[in-house]
């Protein structure tokens, strides 16, 4: 009977033991997928837009007029040195990128058009 008690703890604690060691496997290899992803994206962004301006030049657009800009993504814009619809028409592919992942949405602005929605409306 005492062998038989001894065997099940020893067979349950490699389980155990076999579980902790994958859930550790598994928890560092997806922060290092998380931290590839983050430092490739730094890769791609390469250096801010020329378009970014420190302080509005004149009274701020509103940019909400844009469809797909609620007064969140503007605030966000804003804080990334966007404020006028003339930046927004003059962005390039780069810079709509590099926008893109500082607002943390990858893609959002091109699927949206925002760049074809302000070049209308300046």
């Amino acid at each position: 009977m005492t062998w038989l008690i001894t065997e099940m703890w020893s067979v349950l604690f490699l389980a155990f033991a076999l579980g902790v060691a994958a859930g550790a496997w598994v928890i560092t290899s997806r922060r290092r997928n998380i931290a590839d992803r983050a430092s490739s994206a730094k890769r791609t962004s390469a250096a801010e837009p020329a378009i970014l301006l420190d302080a509005p030049d004149g009274p701020k657009d509103d940019l909400t007029q844009i469809i797909g800009i609620d007064p969140k993504t503007e605030k966000k814009l804003n804080d990334l040195g966007i404020f006028h619809l003339r930046q927004i028409a003059g962005w390039d592919e780069a810079a709509s990128r590099w926008i893109e992942i500082r607002l943390n949405e990858p893609g959002r602005a091109t699927r949206e058009r925002w760049s074809e929605q302000a070049s209308s409306m300046v």
